[in-house]
């Protein structure tokens, strides 16, 4: 059965969602904050009263879900209203003409696919619909090169609207076709050209806020790595532990004499499936995407920043291993010595015990996160089992 992506229009569909929301949210990231419900395992605030909400289903299963308040259908949280203060585009614009989007979600078994962009465009789709002019939402750093190839721009500084986590508030202006064409949004193909707004809503906002910025930096690459790239960010732990965790600058130099900077473009492979030798590397800038090779390109299981950790210290199985690794943007990475701990323990054993122990965190760290997804994807595939192979009712087998 093909993934379907539905409003939500009943009171039982909405609690599923919040379950759903609560297991992302709070089992998978181990996030807190506003509208978490444990005592019912559930994640809903006082926005959802009055949002659209969608969800994407697979067989019964939920496996997406994401909402918009505002518009003509509803008003705007408040909130959401102070923290990524809208009040000057709804004096300019109309508050009808105003929406809100949060609370995008997808689940680890569907990362890498197409549900995050069936979700996002079907999100699109009714702000334009909805009479929507401008479009807010506030994004995790690491996802705002994204959000700016969707045609979203930054217009204020970043805030901390639920504790410590920076989130950088972003409007699309919805119905400005020039800017869209010019990012290379997917969105082009929804907007006829005779609800372009030839750029009137976008100057608009220019005058009502300094910091609103008339393009942003587009993502190169092809489309499923951008939706791969979207669903990882969308549910990427806000702490992931490097190699270089609670080190002095002077030992992260000690680290770094022994270690080899390697510059990658867009779509190298940076370690292939097949290759046998260890290594073990540390990315510093860029993304870099673990795949599955696919008749068309990759599946991606996992996307890779800043900070983490790849390969191994023990040379992987003979017959290779099952994943690339591949350059989603020009990316630099250091390759380590795979004996790197064991080298550095003869002249520095505190620098070499910290070293082991981050190691051994990050790697657990991956490792569990990948056995969540592999879960989460065992769950979904039992589902689907049990409803293909379902034994006949007793007074069936009599007959």
């Amino acid at each position: 059965m093909a993934i379907e992506i539905r409003e939500a229009t009943d009171d039982e569909t909405r609690e599923r969602i919040f379950r759903f929301r609560y297991g992302i949210h709070v089992v998978e990231l181990g996030k807190d904050g506003p509208g978490v419900d444990h005592g019912r395992r559930l994640l809903f605030d006082d926005a959802d009263a009055q949002a659209t909400i969608f969800f994407a289903e697979e067989e019964g299963r939920i496996v997406g879900t994401g909402r918009q308040n505002g518009g003509r259908k509803g008003e705007l949280p408040p909130l959401y209203q102070e923290w990524l203060e809208t009040a000057p585009a709804e004096a300019e614009f109309g508050r009808e003409r105003v929406s809100i989007t949060s609370r995008l979600m997808v689940d680890p078994a569907y990362r890498g696919r197409t549900l995050a962009s069936l979700l996002v465009m079907r999100l699109y789709e009714h702000a334009c619909r909805n009479g929507v002019d401008v479009d807010f939402i506030f994004a995790e750093p690491g996802l705002l090169r994204l959000y700016y190839r969707l045609g979203y721009r930054q217009y204020r500084p970043a805030i901390r609207p639920t504790g410590p986590g920076i989130r950088v508030p972003l409007v699309h202006c919805v119905r400005d076709l020039g800017h869209l064409r010019r990012v290379e949004a997917p969105f082009v193909r929804l907007l006829p050209p005779s609800l372009d707004d030839g750029g009137r809503v976008a100057t608009a906002m220019g005058r009502l806020y300094p910091g609103f910025t008339a393009a942003g930096p587009s993502l190169e690459g092809d489309l499923r790595t951008i939706w791969a790239r979207l669903a990882d960010g969308l549910s990427r732990r806000q702490r992931r532990r490097s190699l270089l965790d609670g080190l002095t600058e002077a030992q992260i130099e000690r680290v770094m004499e022994r270690a080899a900077p390697v510059s990658f473009g867009v779509g190298e492979v940076i370690r292939h499936r097949r290759e046998s030798r260890p290594d073990l590397g540390v990315v510093l800038s860029g993304r870099i995407g673990v795949g599955l090779p696919t008749h068309d390109g990759w599946h991606w299981l996992e996307i890779l920043g800043p900070g983490d950790v790849f390969g191994e210290c023990e040379a992987p199985p003979e017959d290779g291993r099952a994943t690339d690794l591949v350059a989603l943007e020009p990316s630099q990475t250091v390759l380590l010595s795979e004996n790197l701990v064991e080298k550095t323990a003869r002249h520095d054993p505190e620098l070499a015990l910290r070293l082991s122990t981050n190691l051994v965190a990050a790697l657990r760290q991956r490792v569990d996160d990948l056995h969540r997804r592999g879960a989460a994807l065992a769950a979904h595939e039992r589902i689907r089992l049990i409803r293909e192979h379902t034994i006949p009712p007793l007074e069936e087998l009599a007959q």
